[in-house]
């Protein structure tokens, strides 16, 4: 397999070699975060953000209520409100990470796109 990558790397021209990088180069994850508030879904992803953080203030309260409670109605109450709340947040979170996922997946298929049309330019070229 290396033999194969090695051959690749060789064919590619600098540029080329350059801009694909290593298999380790990328976004960092602060520049991932970020990427989402840039793309064409910044106005969903924004608005998740502040949802996601009124809905951990009413499960703060939820859980702060809980343990200042003595009835059992309000225990559940206050019990299922911060259990619904956090499972909103785990799935806002769950949205947000495969949205930045989405973003480098992208990022990498335009590369490859970008590398088969300066090969196809190369190969009419000849």
């Amino acid at each position: 397999m290396m033999n194969l990558d090695d051959q690749i790397r060789n064919a590619l021209s600098s540029q080329d070699a350059e801009m694909i990088g290593g298999p380790d180069d990328g976004l960092r994850i602060d520049q991932l975060v970020f990427s989402t508030f840039r793309s064409r879904n910044w106005l969903v992803t924004g608005s998740i953000v502040v949802v996601s953080f009124i809905v951990m203030g009413l499960s703060i309260w939820c859980i702060v209520r809980f343990f200042d409670s003595q009835e059992t109605k309000d225990l559940l109450t206050y019990g299922f409100g911060f259990l619904l709340g956090m499972f909103m947040i785990s799935f806002m979170k769950v949205w947000f990470w495969l949205e930045m996922q989405r973003i480098a997946i992208t990022r990498e298929v335009k590369k490859v796109e970008l590398l088969t049309a300066r090969l196809l330019q190369e190969l009419n070229a000849k």
